[in-house]
């Protein structure tokens, strides 16, 4: 770490903290995350952002690792790539007006480019969510923040950690899930992009919320989710939903579309990134 000269702190979350730096040797500007925390004893002796991240390292929207560096105290460093913004920060401090479509349809398409490359490798990233989507100052959208990603085949449940844009299936503590949870997290990113608030913010019980937006889910749109919650002994609460189109008022047809089949009750009903990507009509094309 000593040719690092760290400039600011950046971020703070539940896995460590993030600086601003400088590598000493090259002027560089870098970021380096502290890891503090891991879920398992393995991830702590081979942490899953790094094999992740040298594994997809190469693709354009996904943060680039540029070396990983251990103390003599066993702590975990991670130098990234440094990126400019994030979508918070852009959302809540720095724009004065709401994104307009042709820039929504530009960065949702670099977050499914990310998003598909990943999956591909065999990846779940767990976490998505605005402050995990990083924005250069020339508008290059990369996924960041890999410290919550599982491989798909995993056999132990994933740490998805962000109530506002978690899954129902995770809320009623499903013991599989799989990629779907991200591509609901897609899907909440870009109706809060048109929004500008998050469209399932709630202090209390989040089922509430997603189910006062999608409606409550009958034994046609899901079935095995009322099975779920059967099984932990929760009592979905009643509610019509709400249209799409009026929500997303800004919105375009095909991207009001898009955003609904990503936000499908069933995992099974989501569109996988790749083909939201080959989706001709939509709000990509």
């Amino acid at each position: 770490m000593e040719k690092y000269q760290i400039i600011k702190l950046i971020g703070r979350g539940a896995f460590g903290v993030v600086w601003k730096a400088m590598n000493k040797q090259t002027s560089e500007v870098v970021a380096i995350k502290k890891v503090d925390r891991y879920n398992t004893m393995e991830d702590a002796i081979n942490p899953p952002a790094v094999r992740s991240l040298t594994k997809m390292n190469n693709h354009p929207n996904i943060i680039k690792l540029k070396e990983a560096i251990r103390d003599d105290e066993g702590t975990l460093f991670l130098v990234l790539e440094y990126m400019e913004y994030d979508l918070d920060t852009l959302m809540d401090e720095i724009r004065t007006e709401p994104f307009s479509e042709p820039e929504i349809r530009n960065m949702c398409f670099q977050i499914l480019q990310g998003l598909a490359y990943m999956h591909y490798n065999g990846y779940i990233h767990c976490d998505l969510k605005p402050a995990n989507i990083l924005v250069s100052k020339n508008n290059v959208v990369k996924i960041g923040d890999l410290g919550s990603v599982r491989e798909a085949d995993s056999v132990q449940p994933y740490p998805v950690t962000t109530v506002c844009y978690r899954a129902p299936e995770v809320c009623l503590h499903a013991p599989v899930y799989d990629s779907s949870v991200d591509m609901w997290a897609v899907g909440a990113i870009m109706a809060e992009l048109y929004i500008n608030e998050p469209v399932f913010y709630y202090e209390g019980d989040v089922l509430v919320k997603i189910c006062s937006v999608l409606g409550t889910p009958t034994e046609t749109t899901w079935v095995s989710g009322l099975n779920l919650a059967r099984n932990i002994c929760y009592k979905f609460q009643d509610f019509p939903g709400v249209r799409f189109s009026e929500l997303l008022w800004s919105a375009s047809p095909d991207a009001v579309n898009l955003i609904a089949s990503f936000l499908s009750w069933c995992p099974s009903d989501r569109l996988t990134a790749m083909q939201a990507l080959l989706l001709k009509s939509n709000l990509m094309a």
